[in-house]
């Protein structure tokens, strides 16, 4: 983001996450966590294996880094939703503005996790 917060400065052509990658060469980057709030991280934690997990997207470009952030979202208690190459973070940064929008709109405060649901057609 600008620093008045106004507009996003990376994410038309790439991401963050790429522009870190791009700095620690030879290190694995993985988008994964921004799109919820902390204040679920205990919640979501101890409803794990109660119920339905809430969905959390994540990216990586290494087969290695998609296991091991897939095995490190299940154990807080959250379903691993893959969306692929590191390049897909540059849609998983907005989407985590609009959820950290929603609790600034809301009076129930920033609790909020989400989950996808495929329908049937």
């Amino acid at each position: 983001m600008s620093q008045d917060d106004s507009h996003m400065v990376i994410g038309h052509s790439t991401s963050g996450a790429e522009a870190l990658a791009a700095k620690v060469a030879r290190t694995d980057v993985v988008s994964a966590f921004s799109t919820v709030p902390n204040e679920v991280l205990f919640a979501v934690f101890e409803g794990r294996k109660k119920g339905t997990p809430p969905d959390l997207v994540c990216c990586e470009d290494s087969e290695h880094a998609k296991n091991t952030i897939a095995g490190l979202i299940r154990d807080v208690g959250f379903n691993p939703v893959d969306l692929g190459p590191l390049s897909a973070a540059r849609y998983i940064e907005p989407f985590s503005l609009l959820v950290a929008q929603i609790p600034c709109s809301r009076s129930d405060g920033p609790a909020l996790a989400y989950r996808f649901l495929h329908l049937a057609q």
